[in-house]
């Protein structure tokens, strides 16, 4: 199931889920040793769907968009645009399971398949979603 796969679902964002995890609290004053590596990894992760929505910080405060809403996927793990950002500047912990697989790659995540692709959104989303034509 997806939620369970899915990284950062913080309560305080607008997009997070009502009861998931505090992002306060998943904050830390220092990152771990590898967090290079996981804020590359996010980045760099295929897209799975975008909105035309920006997303702010809400620990900052701050009215200036740090990204634009989308998530993003490794095949395995589900994730939202912003969440490299709060990785990177708060150094909010990740999921263990998550960032064994980042080591292991070394921060490179898998180039998905249109077919890889199209295979998740039809398992995640269902068969509702129209098929994009180039």
């Amino acid at each position: 199931m997806l939620s369970e796969r899915f990284l950062g679902r913080f309560r305080e964002l607008p997009h997070g889920a009502p009861d998931g995890p505090s992002l306060r609290a998943a904050v830390r004053p220092r990152g771990d040793e590898h967090e290079e590596l996981l804020v590359r990894y996010l980045r760099a992760g295929t897209t799975f769907a975008v909105t035309t929505s920006f997303v702010l910080d809400v620990l900052s405060g701050s009215k200036r968009p740090i990204a634009r809403l989308a998530i993003l996927t490794d095949g395995q793990w589900f994730w939202s645009s912003d969440l490299a950002h709060y990785v990177e500047r708060y150094h909010v912990r990740l999921d263990h399971r998550f960032v064994r697989r980042v080591r292991a790659r070394e921060g490179d995540p898998p180039a998905l398949s249109e077919a890889e692709i199209k295979s998740l959104t039809s398992l995640h989303v269902g068969d509702a979603v129209p098929e994009v034509t180039k």
